[in-house]
């Protein structure tokens, strides 16, 4: 039988006898977004496929005549006739237990990927599932249902249809991405998920925007509908995508940070702008649907997780389900949401701190010239030898579009090493290439009078790209030192760095340290974790005992206030400069 070998996660696996492509990779471990069920029409279960000549086509409305010629396929719809190499480009579930029973972490299933060294070690986003499912509808032999809720009085659920079948959301609310994951209540399957840009980063793109624009009743009351409109708006293509109904919608968990959430909530958001930043919402508890504008059933609840501070929010308590080992493990480890916020915790020395710092959205491909979100087209890794060589890779090997957030980091990391840029971060200009190879200092251009370097097609990443990373590298690093020393420990002295956020899987931690975002010598403990939030929201939908875990957790938990710490301006300038390349 054909042999497929599976990139990026560097995996093989045989099919079956008429087995298409799609349940080969399920197999495998590897769950791609299927809202169709395979059966042709979502067309979101899109592969790139090495040797298309070789591969029969899969036509499909979304996609392209040269999309197909460039190895475009349909894995539900694609039967392999041989060996083939096939690049997953989007959106997918790596369920470890499929293919490695019996070396399971007691906490997360993590596995080395293969590249000895390089720090590309997964943690799972797979649980077993469990039957303590907060919401729950009763069929009384009378016809009434009853609608039972996280151990509270059932109460009468009015309007519900005979075949309906309970449905809860998971909700990633970032400040820069919306994420909606809809969920099978009884059975804790995973129907569609739905992602998009929030809309109101037309107001700005970070959380100091949003509540000045919302502290006055005007502008709060534009903000909350803006983001409203576009969680519904996910809701309605979450169920059309898989047959559901938004009054099968019982159950909401809401991750996000405490701005975000104040703002759905249309709640004054002025109090966490200013000493002693108040929080006005209360995590750790269940609201109605109405509270957050939700078009789901009227019936339903909004379990909002623990909120530590006005920017240490219920994203990061959701997130740290995904890395329980946080909080009972003795080795020293960091757990950081790589977003606009910077959220982190450190647990180390029997104590478990807590920061944020402002990031900024430049990792997610916003305020970057050529940015954008992981989609075809987007550079999402970059290669050199660090003399000639420079490989540019796009998803789906198609002609450059824009640059995501993996790409950024790996171009930031390849100009360092080729000497294009400094550790200051000036880049070279045209009149100064000495010492660069000619197939590196053809692509150094000038762009309204600013050094830019050109990647492919209309992709450059510019002079002001480079301050963008450094301004959103040194907020994440500095925050980690302050959180080191708060501790009284050294970087060294780090056994695991867990890195979350929505870059994905396609990071790669030397690069990392290379920019100088991580401490020296800790490439090799980083462990990436996905949208660690959605993933968090969905396993308090399906089993209301971890509710009440994070709860009494976060209860232990230290807030650390860098604002008005004068080491971290001290830090975060010294974190600018880049580290001088290992020769």
């Amino acid at each position: 039988m054909p042999e497929i070998q599976i990139l990026p996660m560097n995996l093989s696996v045989r099919t079956r006898k008429g087995e298409t492509l799609r349940d080969a990779l399920y197999r495998a471990g590897v769950e791609l977004e299927s809202p169709c069920n395979g059966k042709g029409l979502c067309g979101k279960c899109r592969v790139c496929v090495e040797s298309p000549d070789n591969v029969p086509e899969t036509p499909h409305k979304e996609i392209t005549p040269e999309q197909a010629r460039q190895g475009i396929r349909l894995a539900c719809q694609l039967v392999p006739a041989s060996d083939m190499v096939v690049r997953v480009i989007g959106e997918y579930k790596k369920d470890e237990h499929r293919i490695l029973e019996g070396d399971r972490d007691p906490t997360f299933s993590e596995r080395d990927t293969g590249e000895a060294g390089a720090g590309r070690k997964h943690l799972s986003d797979t649980e077993s599932l469990v039957k303590n499912t907060p919401a729950a509808v009763v069929k009384m032999s009378n016809g009434i249902c009853l609608l039972q809720y996280a151990g509270q009085a059932a109460e009468e659920l009015k309007n519900w249809p005979e075949k309906a079948v309970a449905k809860g959301l998971a909700i990633d609310l970032g400040t820069t991405t919306l994420v909606v994951t809809l969920i099978e209540l009884p059975t804790g399957r995973e129907l569609a998920t739905t992602s998009s840009l929030n809309p109101q980063i037309r107001f700005g793109h970070d959380v100091i925007s949003r509540i000045q624009k919302g502290s006055t009743p005007e502008g709060l009351a534009e903000l909350s509908q803006c983001v409203r409109d576009g969680l519904n708006h996910l809701i309605d293509q979450a169920c059309q995508d898989s047959g559901a109904d938004p009054m099968e919608v019982l159950d909401v968990v809401l991750g996000g940070n405490t701005t975000m959430l104040q703002l759905a909530a249309s709640i004054d958001p002025e109090p966490l702008g200013q000493v002693p930043f108040t929080v006005a919402l209360q995590g750790g508890r269940a609201y109605s649907a109405r509270q957050f504008g939700l078009e789901v059933n009227p019936a339903a609840r909004v379990y909002v997780p623990p909120i530590v501070h006005a920017y240490v929010g219920a994203d990061i308590s959701a997130g740290l389900l995904v890395s329980r080992r946080f909080f009972k493990s003795r080795e020293a480890m960091f757990f950081v949401d790589v977003g606009t916020n910077g959220e982190m915790g450190l647990s180390a020395n029997g104590e478990y701190l807590m920061t944020s710092t402002a990031a900024g959205p430049a990792f997610e491909g916003m305020g970057i010239s050529a940015g954008m979100r992981a989609r075809i087209g987007a550079v999402e890794g970059v290669e050199t030898d660090g003399h000639a060589r420079l490989d540019v890779h796009t998803i789906g090997d198609a002609p450059p579009q824009g640059i995501c957030g993996s790409g950024i980091i790996d171009i930031t990391a390849a100009l360092l090493k080729l000497g294009v840029i400094d550790a200051s971060g000036r880049m070279r200009r045209p009149d100064d290439t000495n010492g660069l190879a000619g197939t590196i200092a053809s692509r150094i251009i000038e762009i309204n009078k600013s050094p830019a370097f050109h990647l492919g097609g209309k992709v450059y990443f510019t002079q002001e790209d480079v301050r963008q990373v450094q301004l959103a590298k040194s907020a994440i690093r500095a925050a980690m030192e302050i959180l080191l020393n708060e501790s009284g420990m050294e970087a060294g002295s780090l056994e695991r760095i867990v890195l979350a956020g929505g870059f994905g899987y396609s990071l790669r931690a030397p690069n990392l340290e290379a920019i100088g975002m991580l401490p020296p010598d800790t490439a090799d403990k980083v462990y990436f974790a996905g949208n660690t939030c959605r993933i968090g929201c969905a396993r308090m939908l399906r089993n209301a005992g971890y509710r009440q875990y994070l709860e009494e957790k976060m209860q232990s938990v230290r807030h650390v206030s860098i604002e008005t710490r004068p080491d971290f301006m001290e830090l975060y300038v010294e974190s600018m400069e880049f580290p001088e390349t290992k020769e």
